[in-house]
């Protein structure tokens, strides 16, 4: 422990500093250090004569005590040289509070970085400092205990150069048959130092490995001079996850040059972000720096050029399905060729070929890494589009067979297209097309998945048409086609096909289609049947919120939800989306403060990981402020509307449906603020933008125009423009959608404005039965219909029916 400055004060002095003059049987010479948790002071005993480092609880809280006694605990099975050592234990009453402390060993030295400063050791001094301190955690480790914040402000530095590792707060015992102190998805440690599964809140599995790559953060700044990734210093957590996932620390070796070879390797092996490539023990990493000591060979070994690009697709994770396809299928393929080419000529040429092109492919991804490679003059920060603009202005270069050129441009258009560049992912499948038909044939494998490709990109666009069509053309040609690929590709095929059936409103037979998907026996054998499962569960779910079956809908989007928590992670993109859902659909249901929760939750998460512009940023906000608007605070929702609409001008997007749907919503949030010119002004807008064809969307339009033109005295034209919609919704949007019974009860309205109470019944008794049954009587719409006809029943002089219907819904009036 170091010195302080209130080290040996007097009596007087010390009750100024605000130390104790003794706690249990030790006195209190001054104070070493003060931390969140409490304090630890250099005490004086008795018997034996020695001092020690006397560490008391601040706090009572429970978690505090429970990590105190943990740590008692921990350290209570440790004897090691290179771990500081626990002397006692007890409770003392300070102040009329239980206080529970233990003392431990001084090491008369500073820290790990303090001491790096001071004596500045040679590079042979450093890896042996290292190597003690490995066998130290290892010794942790063989006695199932797990440290957790390893950093070099957790280790002291002796006079003889022995470190000595401490606090133990957050270790985890691995036989605790008490269970784990901390949750699933709490995260715990020192950013820079933690590993990428700790990051990801999985801390509660954290195994030896994780003390590896902590040792190997150590041992990486201990011989190069800086961290691994530096930016974790100042990084948020989720900031700090993403780094370490798709970020390789430069090589050690670039740092110092008398660090590159077997000593590069060693570290950065301990560096891996997969635990499975790291050291299994810190012993084994132990063993290696004493190798690089006594020059022997090293158990770690150099990365290969495959090893180096599969790190480029960790890195970019959209193109890892392309690549994993594209090899799978040609790795497989190889397989069946050669076993056909025992028995023919003809199959061993095909199989040549076969290893001919996975060659191939795996050679222009290695082109496309060596683009972005530092080791290779490329750089760690080239964003993905312009790697792969660089790959694409390659392609076809040099002797590549045509089938190479074929799939690689397939891999490439599925990246773009998973990008939101559906253009350029057309252009390169037209290419695509040209060279597979020509090396394959027209209804060959490699032809039907690229078909699928160019059926994936047009399902994310806004033509559920073009999907349909796709989908129909593309189940047809593989049902001609038996092989169990062919048949996975159909099932997949369909899931596309529901998807487009649903934007096509055509809402029952997506729901029977999903149903079915879910019941297909081959899904049962697909390697990827849990996320496809979930996947159909999720548009199933979506499906039943549009059709107004709001329990059953939530029933599987929290199904979802739960398996996607658990395979991805609480804050995984996947998952936060599926939250997103989950809120949509209980603001269907009146459970509007709940929804918000979620809603401003993904917002938050999605804002400080993507920055306010991005898609699923901007798409978290609009439905944050679609919850507001129906709560009644428009002034909330205007905000992140405007900033949606503006990033859509921006990006030259405003004139499709989404920038319908935004001055939709916009012109709700004014309405609803009573700036009704605005509002009329919006809704005008998208109306005269349907080009002859109503939809959804421009039928909602049409309503909030009414609501504006009422709230400027226009009761009339008010009446016109629902009467209009009315006539439009059953075509453009179905009876059955959620929006239907909301526009009939609102056109009531206009009728009871111009005193027509009995037109308004017409409308308010089915409006307000759809409404009770779908939304439920909660829902703030439910609610506003109930009033409205309230007031209808009463003009009308049935004073019955209005007091049965306020006795239901005491807030309707008269």
């Amino acid at each position: 422990m170091q010195d302080d400055a209130t080290q040996g004060l007097d009596p007087q002095a010390q009750a100024r500093a605000g130390l104790p003059p003794r706690i249990g049987p030790y006195e209190i010479l001054g104070l070493l250090g003060e931390g969140a948790m409490g304090r630890v002071y250099l005490a004086r005993e008795a018997h034996p004569p020695r001092e020690v480092a006397l560490k008391v609880v601040r706090g009572l809280s429970r978690g505090a005590l429970e990590r105190f006694r943990r740590e008692v605990e921990i350290l209570a099975r440790l004897e090691h040289p290179g771990i500081v050592r626990l002397y006692a234990a007890g409770e003392e009453e300070l102040g009329g509070l239980p206080t529970p402390w233990f003392a431990l060993e001084v090491v008369r030295g500073p820290d790990l970085r303090r001491y790096l400063q001071q004596a500045q050791p040679d590079l042979r001094a450093r890896v042996a400092l290292l190597a003690r301190l490995a066998r130290a955690v290892d010794y942790a480790h063989q006695r199932g205990i797990v440290h957790r914040d390893l950093k070099p402000s957790n280790v002291l530095v002796d006079p003889h150069g022995q470190p000595k590792i401490l606090d133990f707060g957050i270790a985890r015992l691995q036989d605790d048959a008490r269970g784990e102190m901390t949750q699933a998805g709490q995260v715990l440690g020192s950013l820079p130092y933690m590993s990428p599964e700790q990051l990801a809140g999985q801390g509660h599995a954290a195994d030896a490995r994780s003390d590896v790559y902590a040792l190997g953060a150590i041992g990486y700044e201990l011989l190069g001079g800086r961290l691994p990734h530096p930016e974790l210093t100042t990084s948020t957590l989720f900031e700090a996850l993403d780094v370490v996932r798709r970020q390789s620390p430069l090589p050690l070796g670039r740092l110092n040059r008398r660090a590159r070879g077997d000593l590069e390797r060693v570290v950065m092996k301990a560096l891996e972000s997969a635990p499975e490539r790291r050291y299994a023990s810190a012993g084994a990493f132990a063993d290696d720096l004493e190798a690089v000591l006594e020059a022997r060979p090293v158990q770690a070994r150099a990365p290969t050029a495959l090893y180096r690009a599969g790190r480029f697709v960790r890195r970019h994770r959209a193109l890892t399905a392309a690549v994993a396809s594209i090899v799978l299928a040609l790795s497989v393929a190889t397989v069946v060729s050669v076993r056909a080419a025992r028995q023919a000529r003809a199959a061993l040429a095909e199989a040549e070929a076969r290893v001919a092109e996975l060659a191939a492919v795996n050679g222009f991804v290695e082109r496309m890494l060596a683009e972005a490679d530092p080791d290779a003059g490329g750089s760690a920060d080239m964003p993905l589009r312009e790697v792969l603009q660089r790959a694409e202005r390659t392609l076809g270069d040099g002797h590549d067979a045509t089938r190479v050129r074929g799939q690689v441009a397939m891999l490439l258009a599925r990246t773009w297209s998973a990008l939101g560049e559906g253009a350029r992912a057309q252009a390169l499948l037209d290419r695509a097309d040209g060279w597979l038909r020509a090396g394959f044939g027209a209804d060959s494998r490699e032809q039907l998945q690229a078909d699928y490709v160019r059926l994936e990109d047009a399902a994310r666009g806004d033509d559920p048409a073009r999907t349909l069509a796709l989908a129909d053309a593309l189940q047809q040609r593989l049902a001609r086609r038996p092989e169990p690929w062919a048949q996975a590709l159909a099932l997949r095929t369909g899931v596309l096909r529901a998807q487009g059936l649903e934007q096509a409103g055509r809402q029952d037979e997506a729901i029977a289609l999903d149903r079915a998907l879910l019941a297909d026996p081959r899904l049962a054998g697909l390697p990827d049947r849990a996320e496809l499962t979930d996947v159909l569960r999720h548009n199933l779910a979506f499906a039943l919120n549009n059709a107004g079956q709001f329990a059953q809908a939530e029933a599987l989007i929290r199904q979802v939800l739960a398996s996607e928590s658990q395979r991805l992670g609480a804050d995984h993109p996947q998952t936060l989306y599926t939250k997103k859902v989950l809120g949509q659909t209980l603001h269907r249901q009146g459970r509007l403060e709940q929804a918000v929760a979620l809603y401003a939750e993904v917002h938050a998460k999605r804002r400080a990981r993507y920055g306010p512009q991005h898609r699923l940023t901007l798409s978290a906000g609009s439905q944050l402020a679609a919850a507001y608007n129906t709560l009644g605070r428009p002034e909330l929702a205007e905000p992140l509307l405007r900033e949606e609409l503006q990033a859509l001008q921006q990006r030259g997007e405003d004139g499709g449906r989404s920038g319908r749907v935004v001055r939709v919503m916009l012109a709700t949030a004014l309405q609803k603020q009573g700036r009704n010119d605005e509002a009329q002004a919006l809704a005008r807008a998208v109306i005269a933008g349907e080009q002859g064809q109503a939809d959804a969307d421009t039928v909602a339009a049409r309503n909030v125009l009414a609501l504006a033109l009422l709230g400027s005295g226009q009761a009339r034209a008010a009446r016109e423009v629902w009467d209009a919609a009315l006539a439009l919704a059953p075509d453009a949007m179905g009876r059955n959608h959620p929006n239907y019974p909301a526009i009939l009860a609102n056109a009531a309205r206009a009728d009871l404005a111009l005193g027509d109470p009995a037109r308004a019944r017409t409308r308010l008794e089915p409006a307000l039965a759809a409404l009770r049954a779908r939304q439920g009587p909660a829902h703030p719409r439910t609610r506003e219909a109930a009033q409205l006809l309230a007031s209808a029943y009463a003009q009308l002089g049935l004073a019955a029916q209005a007091a049965a219907l306020r006795a239901e819904f005491p807030d309707a009036e008269g």
